[in-house]
């Protein structure tokens, strides 16, 4: 039987376990900067208040159930008591109306204790999340459902994602790039090496980045680009790219950005506050077969500076009074 010292170490459990959760979104806050990203994190602290208070709610009601059955138990035995008094009185003895009083009322407690125990393990296995209004925001909301990539990890969030979702407006070469960087990243057969990269089957972080941006054309492959070491040189030789020094906010941030750290690492931003890149390999095989070799994450990160994709710029403010037709 579940002793109420059990309910209430579940429960300081439950409550530990909820707190590193909430650490753990206020640190992603910390990374995402701009009005979108808090109201993300407001809706992430309301459904994890409502959760913890439904979840609380359950515990208490399946608490109150135990203590019920431990009373039912006692007049239980009161009942078997009375039960085996009576059997053992002659049949004109004076006390046994006495024990059939007793007899009665045990028996309508038990029923109103049984009753009682139901209703309490009902409420207990009942979810109370279901007209929650943190989780009506979360599945309509615009944005991504980060919930989602939460509670499912990164292979699912890779896979919802879309050129549409996390940049609707960006066209041209960047949306090329975006959705041939999308295409890799959803493809299983592609996981992490830095010996068998540049899609042999698999990439490495910046073969990754130089295989998407060399697929629409600018060249970058050619103009030497193949680490990190060398990319912002061979990037910015092709007249296409322009280095932008720093550690950027994410509203600082466009669709295509090459974020880069030129010792280290490098990943690129698709928009709405997330990035796509080659992580790491976790299993020594080819492949992505845990989902976090290859993906998008929440933007973060320590960077040296962006590349940012100069071309297709819009033909605006230019003088064309001299021009002649």
């Amino acid at each position: 039987m579940v002793s109420s010292g059990t309910i209430s170490s579940d429960m300081s459990s439950l409550s530990t376990s909820l707190s590193s959760y909430e650490t753990c979104i206020t640190g992603l806050h910390a990374n995402w900067q701009g009005d979108s990203y808090d109201n993300i994190a407001k809706q992430a602290t309301s459904f994890l208040s409502e959760y913890k208070s439904a979840i609380e709610k359950q515990m208490q009601a399946f608490a109150s159930a135990v203590a019920t059955y431990q009373e039912y138990k006692q007049v239980k035995q009161q009942l078997q008591a009375a039960q085996a008094a009576l059997s053992s009185l002659t049949e004109d003895d004076p006390g046994k109306a006495n024990y059939y009083g007793i007899i009665s009322s045990c028996q309508e407690k038990l029923e109103q204790l049984k009753a009682s125990i139901e209703a309490s393990l009902a409420a207990a296995s009942t979810p109370s999340l279901g007209s929650s209004t943190a989780i009506t925001n979360a599945q309509t909301t615009g944005h991504l459902n980060i919930y989602q990539g939460i509670r499912r990890g990164s292979r699912e969030l890779t896979n919802a994602v879309t050129v549409d979702e996390v940049a609707p407006t960006t066209t041209g070469t960047v949306r090329q790039v975006l959705t041939k960087a999308i295409e890799i990243a959803q493809d299983d057969t592609h996981g992490y090496s830095q010996q068998t990269r540049y899609g042999n089957p698999n990439y490495d972080c910046s073969s990754f980045v130089i295989t998407c941006w060399d697929s629409a054309g600018t060249g970058v492959k050619a103009a030497g680009a193949k680490t990190t070491h060398n990319m912002r040189k061979a990037f910015t030789s092709t007249g296409l790219f322009e280095w932008i020094p720093g550690n950027p906010k994410v509203e600082d941030l466009r669709p295509g950005d090459v974020l880069l750290n030129e010792t280290k690492h490098t990943e690129m931003y698709i928009g709405e506050g997330f990035m796509v890149g080659a992580h790491g390999d976790f299993d020594n095989v080819n492949g992505d077969g845990n989902g976090r070799e290859l993906g998008v994450c929440p933007y973060s990160g320590a960077w040296e500076g962006i590349l940012r994709y100069k071309g297709d710029q819009p033909l605006t403010n230019i003088d064309l009074s001299n021009t002649t037709i």
